[in-house]
């Protein structure tokens, strides 16, 4: 079965993304876990394949996580012990990180602060028995109380970086991330009030880690779970959660057909429609007919071709270019000023430009080949 995409430009793009981030060793864990019905003979020939030591504790997990689902397949002797191990680890590690959710989630919901609990957070709350890493615990609280939950968040003694992000404020202490409060989802470049108004109406309230909070619909974590997995695959952020997405997005379909409205829905009032349909192609290429098609999805989308260039653009161009340009020391610019100020000069004319389809086309077009390879 054809798992990409029709659209060619979303196509190139997914084929290319899944070379760089999946190989036949993933594609081989991915095909056991996800198996309609795993067998036995299906399990030792990925864990013949699968060394739980070289793939580490992130991949490894989804082992642990069919050894609880399906305790009648039989684990080696040497992966049993490991797997098991990986499930008691990540239950104690995230203790910290709930114990700080707790706190600070008191504090908000006592002063009448509504919090809506997402991400690797809501899905813990969902299932407990399946831990997995998180670096911190994120929600989304009304934007006007912002100021408000700051001020909590510091009279608790907590340290936080509110300049360095547009949408949160990052909690921590010296050693620990805590919590992310989230007024926006995403940047705040456009209106997201009737989005965040979706959010919360659709939630369910819910007790979690000895809080009152507001747990999104399984549509709404859906989407929201798609969203990050571009984001990251755009910026080369936590990679690693590329498995985890797939899990969350299999067990929240477990029990019941999604409701595609909601997603198209909550694509279009955030504006993300072209990368839930890059979300949804690049999945559904992991683990065929996890998705409708995206042309499914949103049959009259335009935008696509651009929106492939500028992803292309960023890996190949910008963001390598962004990366040399931030390893420059300041030595080395007082040393030879010539050639590292053109270089830097050059990175903030494709800073500049990058957002201009058309010169993007054009660059691309100048570099030939870029995305020309097959599936």
């Amino acid at each position: 079965m054809d798992r990409l995409p029709e659209n060619p430009a979303l196509r190139r793009l997914v084929a290319r993304l899944y070379r760089t981030h999946l190989d036949a060793r993933d594609q081989c864990l991915l095909d056991f876990r996800f198996a309609a019905a795993p067998t036995q003979a299906m399990l030792d020939a990925c864990l013949e394949r699968c060394d739980i030591e070289a793939m580490g504790a992130h991949k490894s997990l989804l082992l642990a996580y069919a050894r609880r689902e399906h305790p009648e397949l039989a684990f080696s002797a040497y992966a049993g012990p490991r797997i098991d191990g990986l499930i008691r680890f990540f239950h104690f590690a995230n203790t910290k990180t709930l114990a700080h959710f707790s706190r600070i989630g008191k504090a908000l919901t006592a002063a009448g602060i509504p919090v809506l609990l997402f991400k690797g957070a809501a899905m813990r709350a969902l299932r407990p028995e399946l831990p997995r890493p998180m670096g911190d615990a994120d929600i989304l609280i009304p934007a006007e109380r912002m100021g408000e939950a700051t001020r909590i968040g510091e009279e608790l003694g907590y340290l936080h970086c509110r300049e360095e992000s547009k949408h949160a404020v990052d909690f921590h202490t010296e050693s620990e991330s805590a919590v992310d409060v989230h007024h926006s989802i995403f940047d705040p470049d456009r209106d997201y009030a009737a989005f965040h108004a979706g959010l919360f109406a659709r939630a369910t309230p819910v007790r979690a880690f000895g809080v009152d909070v507001s747990l999104p619909c399984r549509e709404d974590l859906c989407f929201l779970v798609m969203a990050n997995l571009t984001k990251n695959l755009r910026e080369h952020t936590s990679l690693h959660s590329i498995f985890f997405s797939l899990e969350d997005c299999v067990w929240l379909q477990r029990e019941a057909p999604l409701d595609w409205d909601i997603v198209r829905a909550d694509a279009v009032a955030s504006g993300h429609e072209v990368e839930t349909c890059l979300a949804a192609a690049f999945m559904n290429a992991a683990v065929p007919g996890l998705f409708p098609q995206p042309e499914a999805l949103f049959p009259k989308l335009g935008g696509i071709e651009d929106f492939c260039n500028q992803v292309i653009f960023d890996e190949d161009y910008f963001l390598p270019r962004q990366k040399a340009c931030q390893a420059i020391r300041v030595v080395e610019l007082k040393n030879r000023p010539w050639h590292h100020g053109s270089r830097i000069l050059k990175f903030l004319l494709l800073k500049r430009l990058r957002g201009v389809p058309t010169f993007v086309r054009w660059y691309l077009a100048h570099k030939r080949g870029i995305v020309t390879h097959a599936f």
